[in-house]
């Protein structure tokens, strides 16, 4: 079926076959003058609704430019036939779409790959099969491993994230697969909003894994492939894991995230990975980075020119057209010959003094990594200096009443559990909190890069949680997270007689505290229900009927200084 205007020629569901038998469908939309660069986005999300495009790149626009533009539903999803399995056919069937789009007569053999979060992810599977006629991808808010930074974060499950996506925006596209009646598949999917309107009661169950007996498990037995292959190296995400293969990619990427994206740590290792190890000198030299203020969907519009994300308002800067981003970088990346892209290589907003600023690369080179150290004293303290005398900070973990999510890189349904720089004063009080921070500051300290941080800890536990949180106490005493990880410990791997070091990675971030503020540190053990619950026995929390309460201490001063790793941007230097 077609589709005409004076302009652009629309044909839905055309057929596009695969090697194996199996026929994918897309929309293809045709601008006048003809061949023409092609555009592709492939998505699980239904190609024909909102969620399918996420809004990156409208078609119709595209068209209109004088771009070709192919948005098809992926194998098993839409009107695309054979089994979906999420990312494990991406790869084959994203090439063999763009060598389908280079034999026809429209397209001029130049192609581009266009998608936001699952649909940045096939560009990067299919680019790494080099397939002919394929010239550039813009993969926005990437990861660059399904196991970390995607399904897990420092060993804990994306418990709430995943479970969102499976109900909400994967089990949307399953319920109207199925062989139900309408009214039937209106319930259900009553049934799943209901669920996902009040996550922290659904997933309150032990084991989680009797989750598996509900709507989750019919609607995503996936969910369930995820959380079993606990380990980073099982060959599960090998198969898949995109960091594998940089050196496979052929082609120039412009890579867009926000510094509370979820997927921020993978789209920023990919633009890494890339500079080092694509293939050539000329892809390495053809990748640039932009990083915005946003949670993971990233503002369509500003009102009254504002971004709010969570409860920061980001002003006048904060948004910019990403639509005419992507377009500009394709009109010169699918130029033949291809031109020079306009503009630095990195781009960075810098939250806080709420400023774009333009950098030569990530992690920025002038960026010093300077320890912060935890102080025993009124309240908790934070200084540059160690504190010569060692003590223990301590507090219970009970897994009944764990710590709630407020804010961050998360992707639990944003309704119950907004995105964001939240107000995380109403759990300060709670008994299962460390809190140390500097005093007011003078000067503007800007942190920019990987944040870490470096903790001593005691468990009576034999494996637990900790978790560790940056924050910009405003000087009305409001305490805004700027980052944070987790890190699980495994058993075997806590000293039963003396302190364990571990690391808790807290992803990236560009944050200008300013003066009259305070640098804060936020220490717990939980975050629920971003995260699965550690049971505190030999048990893994999918698994564990029981939990256990655990008696929790870090190590503050003396041999085993605990303390935040901070990329500090000296000051003369902004």
């Amino acid at each position: 079926m077609a589709t005409r205007s004076p302009d652009i020629t629309i044909h839905l569901d055309v057929e596009v076959p695969m090697s194996d038998g199996v026929v994918l469908r897309a929309d293809v939309y045709l601008p006048r003058k003809q061949p023409a660069p092609t555009l592709i986005s492939r998505t699980p999300y239904m190609k024909a609704s909102l969620p399918g495009l996420m809004a990156v790149i409208n078609p119709v626009r595209a068209a209109h430019m004088g771009f070709a533009v192919i948005v098809q539903d992926v194998r098993g999803r839409g009107s695309s036939g054979g089994e979906f399995e999420p990312f494990v056919n991406e790869a084959g069937d994203g090439a063999e779409t763009v060598r389908w789009a280079a034999r026809q007569d429209w397209c001029n053999g130049r192609i581009g790959l266009f998608g936001s979060s699952y649909m940045g992810a096939t560009q990067l599977q299919a680019a790494a099969e080099q397939p002919e006629g394929l010239k550039a991808i813009c993969p926005v808010q990437a990861v660059s491993d399904y196991h970390e930074g995607r399904s897990y974060r420092g060993g804990a499950f994306e418990l709430g994230a995943l479970t969102s996506i499976s109900l909400w925006n994967l089990g949307a596209g399953t319920l109207l697969r199925a062989k139900l009646d309408p009214r039937s598949l209106r319930e259900r999917f009553a049934s799943a909003r209901e669920a996902l309107s009040d996550l922290s009661s659904f997933l309150s169950v032990a084991p989680f894994d009797r989750l598996r007996e509900g709507i989750l498990g019919e609607l995503a037995p996936y969910l369930f492939g995820w959380w079993e292959n606990d380990r980073a190296d099982a060959s599960f995400w090998s198969a898949i894991r995109i960091a594998d293969r940089y050196h496979r990619i052929t082609v120039p990427a412009l890579h867009v995230t926000g510094w509370f994206d979820q997927f921020h740590v993978g789209t920023i290792r990919n633009y890494e990975g890339l500079r080092k190890k694509g293939r050539a000198e000329a892809v390495r030299e053809g990748q640039k980075l932009v990083i915005g203020p946003w949670a993971h969907y990233p503002p369509k519009s500003s009102l009254l020119g504002a971004v709010k994300v969570g409860d920061v308002d980001f002003g006048l800067e904060a948004f910019i057209d990403l639509e005419a981003l992507q377009l500009s970088w394709f009109r010169h990346s699918l130029a033949e010959p291809a031109q020079p892209q306009p503009g630095s290589r990195v781009r960075i907003f810098v939250m806080g003094r709420n400023v774009w600023r333009d950098e030569p690369d990530w992690p920025l080179e002038r960026a010093c990594e300077t320890p912060l150290y935890l102080k025993a004293g009124e309240g908790g303290q934070l200084d540059w200096t160690p504190d010569a005398l060692g003590t223990a900070a301590r507090f219970t973990f009970d897994p009944a009443d764990p710590m709630p999510t407020r804010g961050g890189a998360h992707l639990v349904l944003e309704s119950a559990f907004p995105q964001g720089p939240v107000a995380q004063n109403d759990i300060l009080g709670r008994p299962d909190i460390l809190l140390f921070q500097t005093a007011v500051l003078e000067e503007e300290l800007e942190v920019t890069g990987w944040v870490s941080a470096e903790l001593w800890v005691r468990s009576s536990a034999p494996a637990t949680d900790f978790t560790a949180k940056l924050v910009d106490v405003w000087p009305d005493g409001t305490h805004y997270n700027v980052c944070d990880g987790i890190r699980r410990l495994r058993p075997g791997e806590i000293d039963p007689d003396g302190w364990t070091r571990i690391i808790v990675e807290m992803g990236a971030t560009s944050q200008a505290f300013l003066p009259g503020h305070r640098i804060a540190f936020h220490i717990s053990s939980s975050s629920y229900p971003r995260f699965d619950i550690a049971s505190n026995t030999l048990e893994p929390a999918r698994l564990a009927a029981v939990r256990e309460t655990a008696r929790q201490q870090v190590s503050v001063g003396g041999e085993h200084p605990s303390r935040l790793l901070l990329p500090i941007v000296p000051p003369d230097k902004h």
